[in-house]
């Protein structure tokens, strides 16, 4: 029977590579982890590490103890925290992933929305690139993620998915306002402010790009889209993204919204995601519902060809 906290020991030296480092974290001697790692391998009868000279690398074995082990330490906590709630009903936490552009307005609206009908609930949100929230859901170091997408992953489970087309996002006095719709060569004409490499506005321009021949050179690149939306409200530059990130303010509008009538660019989703297997804790899927129906009333599936107004 592989015991809780062997797992425990097992899943950390998986994270950090390392049993020196492991033994920092857990505050527990590295001959302690050790040898329940060793009685890990002796009980599933094969190594789980392969041992390198710069640290320690999961097996084939290994890498298959992981996943069931996150599982089972996940499942046996919402066990927990479903025991606990017989006395104190709500209590509980809901770890968020997202991308940076969430943690704007969106997602802390809907975290106060949900911490006013569950005031016991307690809130861990961490923002990071699309890859790393995936990353974050599957390993368990999350509850729930929240981030767009151009593929759909078999790492985690998809909850919900809807269409998230990226946008242009320009000042109201800018020349292409009253356009109905932008082409991908107006985006030529103009300074523009682009996210770094690795989330899906950048690779979708990229792909434009490449597909037609272009080259874009940005005025601006930031990896933080607040940066570039009030960049593109002071200067007048058109920057890219998508509106819903930037619903929950009730400040006056300073950028609007234009739908860019490039097919590629609709090759956009938005994912909400959880470990694939796992039981959810009450207070967690209780916030899944309510994350699900925030998203199902943004009504950004479809950009509209107007002035779509996007909060400073």
């Amino acid at each position: 029977m592989l015991h809780g906290i062997a797992l425990r020991y097992f899943l950390e030296v998986a994270r950090t590579g390392s049993l020196a480092a492991s033994s920092e974290n857990l505050h527990v001697a590295v001959s302690a982890i050790s040898r329940q790692i060793a009685k890990l391998e002796d009980e599933v009868g094969t190594p789980l590490f392969e041992r390198m000279p710069r640290g320690m690398v999961l097996t084939d074995s290994g890498q298959l103890l992981a996943e069931h082990a996150r599982r089972a330490l996940l499942d046996a906590d919402a066990v927990l925290s479903e025991i606990s709630e017989a006395h104190a009903l709500g209590r509980g936490i809901v770890r968020v992933g997202c991308t940076e552009g969430f943690t704007r307005n969106f997602l802390p609206s809907v975290l106060a929305g949900f911490h006013v009908e569950h005031p016991r609930a307690r809130f861990v949100l961490r923002s990071g690139t699309p890859a790393q929230v995936e990353q974050w859901v599957a390993q368990g170091e999350v509850d729930v993620g929240l981030a767009f997408s151009t593929s759909t992953s078999t790492a985690v489970h998809a909850e919900f998915s809807m269409s998230a087309p990226v946008c242009a996002l320009l000042r109201p006095s800018h020349p292409l306002a009253d356009k109905d719709a932008l082409t991908f060569d107006d985006l030529f004409d103009y300074p523009v402010a682009v996210l770094e490499r690795g989330t899906t506005v950048r690779q979708l321009i990229d792909w434009c790009c490449s597909l037609r021949g272009k080259h874009l050179e940005p005025l601006f690149t930031s990896n933080n889209s607040s940066a570039m939306h009030q960049f593109a409200a002071l200067t007048g530059a058109i920057t890219l993204g998508s509106a819903i990130a930037l619903q929950g303010m009730e400040a006056e509008p300073t950028l609007l919204a234009k739908h860019i009538d490039e097919p590629l660019l609709n090759e956009r989703f938005l994912q909400v995601t959880t470990m694939k297997g796992r039981h959810l804790p009450p207070p967690v899927s209780q916030f899944l519902e309510t994350l699900k129906s925030a998203l199902s009333m943004a009504d950004v599936a479809k950009p509209r060809k107007g002035r779509t107004r996007v909060a400073r």
